[in-house]
């Protein structure tokens, strides 16, 4: 039997405690006393073991056992256990079966097509990977309203670098967020980029579903099926089926809502300081001649007429006419034509003197300083 220099590890004896049984057997009191003093662990050792017995102490000394006896019990003991880790590993394959029923009803899967996502940091860490893989398009619905400034200055950075690898964004929020300076700061910043491609924002006053759809391929939406589940929990779905059902509420969403750049909502008595870059409209985004060729559109000229009324050809008007598609996110003339109707760049008045801001005032509204 080896023999541990310090103390013992279930497996073996200590040399304190190899080094008292040793006393105890030639029953020298003295040195049983020096050992159990500066090692008060080793008896404990022994009494585990069965080697020591203080039901009779002559001279204050432990009386031993036969160590025979005391490790046939020892093994007895760790045989026992280790029948027991064997039933333990033989039912295991049997006990992940049962679990696997339960865990899969919550689920609800289908093709692995649903994953239930209860810890915040999973749900974080999985949005953020399928949100910084999209390759095309990223629809968000967000009817938390008004955003942290903590939270926008996240997505300010990973928005931008979506849309500067051609990703299409657009997000509904909640008509509050039109009240909210925070908000409407960040709105600012990515609806109107400049250079390359700007996100697109709309807001709805009822209420909607939140959810995100990344290339209409992968979806998180809130869960409403876990009873008791923590507030923050998702779904990620990869269902085509179900992606292309939620993709259609997204866009009957976005049509109802009314198209936003980050302008705050007018307050009584003027006071209006929601102004976009350097002009002085609340929430324009196009140029005078873009106003213009949207006015002739709304009263039925034809595109080469309006070609023609502002001296350009037919091929830049095409260009103009795309451009404001995509300003709007509009697919035909109809729904340019409706969005136009909606903003508030049909309010502008261009009557001032060419060389001055276009839309230096709005109709019924002072001019926003």
């Amino acid at each position: 039997m080896a023999i541990s220099d310090t103390r013992g590890d279930g497996w073996d004896l200590s040399a304190p405690a190899m080094r008292l049984y040793e006393a105890c057997a030639l029953r020298d009191g003295d040195l049983v006393g020096q050992i159990t003093a500066a090692n008060p662990q080793a008896q404990r050792e022994l009494l585990d073991w069965g080697l020591i017995t203080l039901e009779d102490l002559p001279g204050g000394v432990p009386g031993v056992r036969d160590p025979q006896h005391a490790l046939q019990r020892r093994t007895d003991e760790v045989l026992a256990a280790a029948e027991e880790q064997v039933a333990l590993l033989k039912n295991l394959p049997s006990l992940s079966t049962r679990l696997m029923r339960h865990y899969e009803a919550v689920q609800l899967r289908a093709g692995a097509s649903s994953v239930y996502l209860d810890d915040q940091a999973a749900v974080n860490a999985r949005l953020q990977d399928v949100v910084g893989g999209a390759r095309r398009e990223i629809l968000a619905a967000q009817p938390g309203g008004p955003r942290d400034r903590a939270i926008l200055d996240k997505a300010v950075a990973r928005d931008v670098v979506a849309l500067d690898r051609g990703v299409e964004l657009r997000t509904i929020y909640r008509d509050t967020v039109r009240d909210h300076p925070v908000t409407a700061e960040y709105a600012r910043k990515m609806a109107n980029r400049g250079a390359g491609r700007s996100a697109q924002y709309r807001t709805l006053a009822g209420a909607f579903e939140r959810m995100i759809i990344v290339d209409r391929e992968q979806a998180f939406v809130s869960d409403h099926i876990v009873a008791g589940g923590p507030a923050h929990a998702a779904w990620l779905i990869t269902d085509p089926a179900a992606i292309s059902v939620m993709a259609r509420m997204f866009e009957a969403a976005w049509m109802g809502g009314r198209p936003w750049s980050g302008e705050l909502r007018a307050r009584r008595g003027g006071d209006a300081r929601d102004t976009i870059g350097s002009s002085s409209v609340r929430g324009a985004r196009t140029t005078r001649q873009q106003r213009e060729i949207l006015r002739n559109l709304c009263t039925g000229v034809s595109q080469k007429s309006i070609a023609g009324r502002i001296g350009v050809s037919e091929r830049k008007m095409e260009k103009e006419i795309a451009a404001l598609k995509a300003l709007w996110g509009a697919t035909t003339l109809n729904e340019l034509i409706y969005q136009w109707a909606l903003s508030p760049d049909h309010r502008v008045d261009d009557s001032a003197p060419a060389e001055g801001p276009a839309g230096a005032r709005v109709e019924g509204e002072e001019s926003a300083a």
